[in-house]
């Protein structure tokens, strides 16, 4: 038997209009195409981990030390380059006692005014008992100022003590007085005996007393250490003049 294909499909043909497209005909439809939507800043910051708090902290104590650190080299770099080539330099300006001595002497009244001077009372032993004497400085910072009347102290009392003993240097704590010496000084107190050693060393406490407030009591060092033994006075406590 012949098979039909006619009634089984049925064939539809499309035709497409060929003609150009004119102003005059509708607009087709628009295409809807999906929309894309970009991640924001906020998102996209979500992904990256921050560093822990105390590491940033570090960090930034980091970058200000080394600012800091090359803002003070550079400084002190450009200042010595300056002052080799005596741009910053000052010849009005006393740099020690010795130059503010000499700018007294030559200067004008103008000068001497602005310079301050103080007058000290020194005591040292003579003859058994302790004398004083006035002493004229131009007085500095405090510890210039004790050592400056510690040495006036030492040469009134030439006889008794040696060239060789020297004060080291000198801190304050409180109302006490550290005076640190070479390691001569105890021998020196040695030769002298226990009574001169301490009429000396009281005109030095009441040196202090009287011309450094508020000094009332002075401790003595040997090197850096307190001296335990070998001196013919008890050095290993703070000396101090009697209240009354």
């Amino acid at each position: 038997m012949t098979r039909n294909y006619d009634d089984e499909y049925d064939d539809r043909f499309e035709v497409r209009d060929e003609r150009p497209y004119t102003m005059e005909d509708p607009l087709p439809d628009p295409v809807e195409r999906p929309q894309y939507r970009r991640r924001s800043g906020a998102r996209e910051a979500e992904g990256v981990k921050k560093a822990p708090l105390p590491f940033r902290i570090a960090a930034w104590i980091g970058v200000i030390a080394f600012c800091f650190i090359a803002g003070y080299i550079g400084t002190s770099l450009a200042l010595r380059l300056l002052n080799r080539k005596d741009i910053l330099l000052r010849e009005d300006v006393a740099g020690n006692r010795e130059q503010a001595g000499q700018v007294m002497a030559e200067g004008d009244s103008e000068i001497r005014l602005n310079v301050r001077k103080v007058s000290f009372t020194v005591y040292y032993p003579e003859k058994g008992a302790i004398i004083s004497e006035r002493l004229d400085v131009l007085s500095g910072i405090m510890e210039d100022d004790i050592h400056t009347v510690l040495n006036r102290v030492f040469a009134l009392a030439q006889e008794k003590l040696p060239a060789d003993v020297k004060l080291l240097n000198t801190f304050r704590s409180g109302d006490t007085l550290f005076l640190n010496f070479t390691s001569s000084f105890v021998p020196a107190l040695t030769k002298i005996g226990g009574e001169e050693s301490a009429l000396l060393i009281t005109s030095m406490v009441q040196t202090m007393k009287e011309n450094f407030s508020p000094i009332t009591k002075v401790r003595f060092l040997v090197d850096g250490k307190t001296v335990r033994k070998g001196a013919p006075v008890d050095l290993s406590v703070p000396w101090q003049l009697p209240q009354g």
